[in-house]
């Protein structure tokens, strides 16, 4: 299965599912080789206090957080349930990534 940049999986963490269900891919699908990629956990609103750097978005009709500060590298081959992508989301994940490492 191809992994493209914002596409948004199960979060193959099972002790962390329950309160951040789903992971969206950060890196680049334009970089082949890889065999890890960098994720954020989809947060489900309310867990965490807000911050700067997490986005708000809706999956599968919940109301959920992306937790910027939340990055991790994860081996490719645990992403295994596609449930769609924030694609539509790119200019504000690309924003609070700015804000992260180069603090404007």
């Amino acid at each position: 299965m191809a992994v493209r940049q914002f596409d948004v999986f199960d979060n193959p963490s099972s002790a962390m599912r329950e309160a951040a269900p789903f992971v969206v891919v950060l890196s680049s699908h334009l970089l082949p080789g890889l065999t890890e990629v960098v994720v954020a956990p989809l947060v489900r609103a309310g867990v965490l206090k807000p911050s700067d750097f997490d986005i708000p978005v809706v999956v599968d009709g919940e109301n959920m957080v992306i937790s910027i500060i939340g990055l991790a590298a994860i081996a490719g081959e645990r992403l295994k349930s596609r449930r769609g992508s924030l694609l539509t989301n790119e200019d504000d994940i690309r924003r609070a990534l700015d804000r992260l490492f180069t603090g404007f």
